[in-house]
C-alpha cells in the first residue's frame, strides 16, 4: 500500500475530511438547484389548428388565444388500470371538449397507446391544468405520475 493511501486511511486529516465535506454539500446543493429550475420553454406546438401538448411540456407554460384548441396526447396503458384523468383546471377559463385513447396499431397485446385530451380556451386568463394517472379504483395514492402546464390565455 503507498504512503498516500496509509495516512489516508490510517490517520484521519481534519482539514482533508473539511475540505471533503465541504465538496460533498456543494455538489449536492448544485444537483437540487439544477432540478429546482423551471423550464422556460414555451409549451406545446401548433399543429392542424390546435395546439399539442405532450409529456416533454411538463411544467411549462403556453400562451394561446381565446377559441384555440389545445390537444394534450400523453401516453397509457389502461391495460394496467391505470389511466389519465384530469386533477385540476378552471372550467370558465378552459373547457373539455373531449378525451379519447387510440391503441398502438402495432406491437404486443398491452403496449401503451395514447389518451387525447381536447380542450378550448374560453375566456383570457391564468390557470394550470393539472392530469394525474392513476387507477381511479385505489384513489389518491395510486397516481404514480402527474403532467402539469401553465396556460396563459390571452384575447
Amino acid at each position: 500500500m503507498s504512503a498516500i493511501c496509509h495516512l489516508l486511511l490510517f490517520r484521519p486529516n481534519p482539514v482533508l475530511g473539511l475540505a471533503l465535506s465541504i465538496l460533498t454539500l456543494i455538489l449536492l446543493t448544485a444537483c437540487a438547484a439544477k432540478n429546482e429550475l423551471p423550464n422556460t420553454t414555451p409549451a406545446g406546438v401548433r399543429e392542424n389548428g390546435e395546439w399539442r401538448l405532450t409529456r416533454t411540456d411538463h411544467q411549462r407554460t403556453a400562451e394561446i388565444r381565446v377559441g384555440e384548441r389545445i390537444a394534450v396526447q400523453l401516453p397509457e396503458n389502461p391495460t394496467t388500470g391505470f389511466t389519465w384523468a384530469i386533477d385540476e383546471t378552471d372550467r370558465r377559463v378552459l373547457t373539455l371538449d373531449g378525451a379519447d385513447y387510440v391503441a398502438p396499431e402495432i406491437g404486443f397485446i398491452g403496449a401503451k397507446g395514447q389518451r387525447t385530451f381536447r380542450f378550448t380556451a374560453r375566456q383570457p386568463g391564468e390557470m394550470t391544468l393539472q392530469l394525474k394517472y392513476w387507477r381511479v379504483w385505489e384513489g389518491q395514492g395510486s397516481v404514480t405520475e402527474r403532467f402539469t402546464v401553465n396556460l396563459r390565455i390571452v384575447p
